[in-house]
């Protein structure tokens, strides 16, 4: 009799382990079906921007106008690619795109609250991989401007920006182009390295302190110190008057770490 119970309730465990087992599996792919639909759902998203911002870039110049109606004649926006994007989402700033990599992106600008779109997407919903953002005390035209991007596993966002820690991919993509709402710009990279967000009191090189407008003893500080951190020799030393753009994201070679890459405008 003793032996039939223990059969009866081995079978009952197992069968109980089995549903468990069910469940786990049933759950973790339902998790990782919506991780892959929002995936998918922010690709198709920042695709559409872009196939906006190229169909704008097709058409003739026209004026954007922002403000009351009132007739008053107010100063127009000289990019027609970004008229539309613009009128659909006033926090756009800009756009940032690297030729031959994922990276082609709205950047936002909310100085009110600069992280506002770090876990959301161009239209302000949730979103895991949110968007490019200008970091604070600075904006599109500043002499120093910071942006900032997720380091996504897939790839997107800033999520191959690492890549130029090698030399040979510094190569292949030695242009960063920064459009602001009214002008064209390319930037050409000239360092590239890694860093962490630094504790209260702690000596080093907070890159991130250097947005903004910079008086000479500062920018110079700047290119100094990410030219010595630099993990590639680009040859470049901007120079005082040069608009600089910082990329930043995280990285995971030590706590708080983050990965900078910092270039100069190109100017005719």
């Amino acid at each position: 009799m003793d032996s039939m119970n223990d059969r009866r309730k081995g079978k009952t465990l197992r069968w109980l382990v089995m549903a468990v087992c069910a469940v786990v599996f049933i759950g973790s792919a339902v998790v990782f079906s919506t991780i892959l639909l929002n995936v998918r759902r922010e690709k198709n998203t920042f695709t559409e921007l872009a196939k906006i911002a190229n169909e704008g870039a097709a058409a003739e110049t026209v004026a954007v106008v922002s403000g009351d109606s009132d007739g008053e004649e107010k100063e127009p926006f000289a990019l027609p690619r970004y008229a539309t994007l613009h009128e659909m989402n006033p926090d756009m700033a800009g756009w940032l795109k690297i030729d031959g990599t994922k990276m082609d992106y709205p950047v936002m600008h909310t100085p009110e609250d600069m992280q506002y779109y770090i876990h959301r997407d161009f239209y302000g919903k949730e979103s895991a991989s949110g968007t490019p953002f200008i970091g604070d005390n600075c904006d599109a035209d500043s002499m120093s401007v910071l942006i900032y991007g997720h380091n996504m596993k897939n790839g997107t966002m800033f999520g191959e920006l690492d890549e130029y820690e090698d030399e040979a991919y510094w190569q292949a993509h030695p242009i960063i182009q920064f459009d602001s709402l009214k002008e064209e710009r390319e930037y050409e990279v000239f360092a590239a390295f890694r860093t962490r967000l630094l504790y209260e009191g702690e000596a080093g090189f907070r890159y991130y302190q250097y947005a903004g407008e910079l008086e000479k003893e500062d920018f110079d500080e700047f290119v100094d110190q990410s030219l010595r951190a630099s993990s590639i020799d680009t040859g470049i030393v901007p120079e005082y008057g040069d608009q600089i753009l910082i990329l930043s994201t995280c990285s995971y070679h030590t706590e708080n770490g983050r990965f900078v890459v910092a270039a100069r405008r190109v100017t005719e």
